[in-house]
């Protein structure tokens, strides 16, 4: 438990107090430490910055524009109506053109790198920027590390795992980037976390695993409890 004065300063605005540069924070190899009033003050103004440059390009490739105002009325569809105009372009061979995409793309994956690096310096020293640590409205960084270079997982996911089993990040945050990481190099899930939307169907359907079994016994091991809906892989569908 945080001191009642850090807990003060984990809750004020990043604007209450001079925000220094992020990369002043960093893991030194030595064990966790409670986070000082100044460190919580300057841990999330970096995620907040974080947050912003994990979609600082992302978005305009996802939606096929550059184009301000459009990129402001698509983002501010509700969900269904997110899904579905994101969708009819994707069927509609709305994008960028080949040569603006790539570049985009080059300029993402740099600042994908930095993110990655910054957060997890913080996360390795103070520990998982939760809402209890870091004050409501603290920006979900699941999804920053979702983005992480292939080259990073072996070293990220040891650190996210430890974070998870000292309670310290939601099991689920956890399980989700494990489990997009397996996704992407062609591998089933292992805690089953995400669905797969069936374009034959229109549907979306349980999430893949492995072996139920195998799969319910790592949910256990780190506070999740067993999965309900689930596929096969390899099954007959």
């Amino acid at each position: 438990m945080l001191p009642l004065i850090a807990l003060i300063a984990c809750l004020q605005s990043p604007s209450d107090a001079p925000a220094k540069p992020a990369d002043a924070i960093t893991a030194t190899g030595a064990e966790r430490v409670e986070p000082t009033e100044e460190d919580c003050v300057r841990f999330r103004a970096a995620v907040e910055q974080i947050a912003i440059d994990d979609q600082k390009h992302r978005t305009a490739i996802s939606w096929g524009t550059t184009d301000p105002e459009e990129l402001a009325e698509l983002e501010a569809l509700d969900d269904d109506a997110h899904m579905a105009e994101w969708a009819r372009r994707k069927a509609e061979g709305i994008r960028l053109d080949p040569d603006e995409e790539a570049r985009l793309w080059e300029l993402q994956n740099a600042l994908d790198e930095q993110n990655t690096r910054i957060l997890m310096n913080l996360v390795e020293r103070f520990g998982w920027p939760s809402e209890e640590l870091l004050g409501e409205g603290t920006p979900d960084m699941t999804p920053v590390l979702i983005h992480m270079r292939p080259g990073d997982v072996g070293w990220v996911l040891p650190v996210l795992k430890r974070e998870a089993m000292a309670e310290r990040m939601e099991p689920k945050q956890y399980a989700m980037i494990f489990d997009r990481k397996r996704q992407h190099d062609g591998r089933p899930q292992l805690y089953g976390t995400a669905r797969m939307y069936d374009r034959a169907t229109n549907s979306v359907l349980p999430p893949e695993v492995v072996d139920i079994d195998q799969t319910n016994a790592a949910r256990a091991e780190i506070g999740l409890g067993p999965l309900e809906e689930f596929r096969i892989a390899g099954a007959e569908r």
